[in-house]
């Protein structure tokens, strides 16, 4: 039978992840404790003799985290980085054409990424001509996605995942018609990179607390001979205090109200 260290205990919340879910652990957690217990109810009667009797009635579970305060700010999402393409200078005189060209290219350092690539099509309005290269891009497999946005413009979103190393980059939009040709050199901007932090701190707990938002955590053990003990549950956080002391530190409690029943698993690693 091997023995337990507290260092081997780990508390951990289900929070937003990169792609989905996943548990983080609160972070600079000292100790951390689970408390299930059993009501009970009296069927003591005359003939029962000198030792009550009873049987279990509702069961409840609780617990409690106690250690240094951590600060972090909240999970955020993606923001992706776009361009903005004015078209309003294309005129609408210049249609119908017999032979209307249209290229969109993103020019990463390695390659140039061709979103749009129309060559000698006929185009009978300025609308059908936009519209085309609208679908193109979205059509492109590259990731990166066009929408009309308020007046003639177009709105060229790049890829999921580039965050804000896609700012600065340039987009080149080349248009050639029969009356008519340009080229617009436009950067993209806006992008910001997801946020996921690594643990969970009191900002987070204070959050939920205030919100009455039920969360789900796990509580995960192993001992020296690769054994485990596993509870996942759902808690509401009842309280939380925090701690100013004379040695500069700064602590805090927080305790859990078990809500439903938790599940407990254990075996060997």
């Amino acid at each position: 039978m091997g023995l337990v260290k507290g260092e081997d205990v780990i508390l951990s919340a289900y929070s937003a992840a990169p792609g989905g879910q996943t548990y983080y652990p609160f972070g600079c957690a000292r100790s951390v404790t689970f408390d299930i217990s059993t009501d009970f109810i009296e069927t003591s009667v005359t003939d029962s003799g000198a030792f009550k009797t009873f049987i279990p009635s509702g069961k409840q579970f609780s617990g409690n985290i106690e250690g240094l305060v951590f600060l972090n700010k909240p999970a955020e999402a993606e923001t992706r980085g776009f361009v903005t393409w004015d078209f309003t200078s294309i005129p609408d005189g210049a249609f119908p054409d017999l032979a209307a060209y249209a290229y969109i290219r993103v020019q990463v350092p390695t390659v140039d990424l061709y979103l749009c690539n129309i060559s000698a099509q006929t185009f009978t309005t300025k609308s059908d001509f936009i519209n085309a290269i609208k679908d193109a891009v979205n059509a492109s497999g590259t990731g990166y996605t066009a929408a009309f946005g308020s007046g003639s413009t177009l709105i060229i979103t790049a890829a999921p995942g580039l965050g804000d190393s896609v700012n600065g980059t340039n987009c080149q939009v080349q248009i050639e018609l029969s009356t008519y040709t340009n080229t617009y050199d436009l950067s993209f901007a806006g992008g910001i990179n997801a946020y996921y932090p690594d643990k969970l701190g009191i900002g987070w707990m204070y959050d939920k607390i205030i919100s009455g938002e039920r969360i789900q955590i796990k509580y995960y053990e192993i001992d020296d001979d690769n054994h485990y003990l596993q509870k996942v549950c759902y808690v509401y956080i009842e309280s939380i205090n925090e701690t100013s002391s004379f040695d500069n530190m700064v602590t805090f409690t927080a305790s859990f109200k078990g809500d439903g029943a938790p599940t407990i698993t254990y075996g060997e690693i």
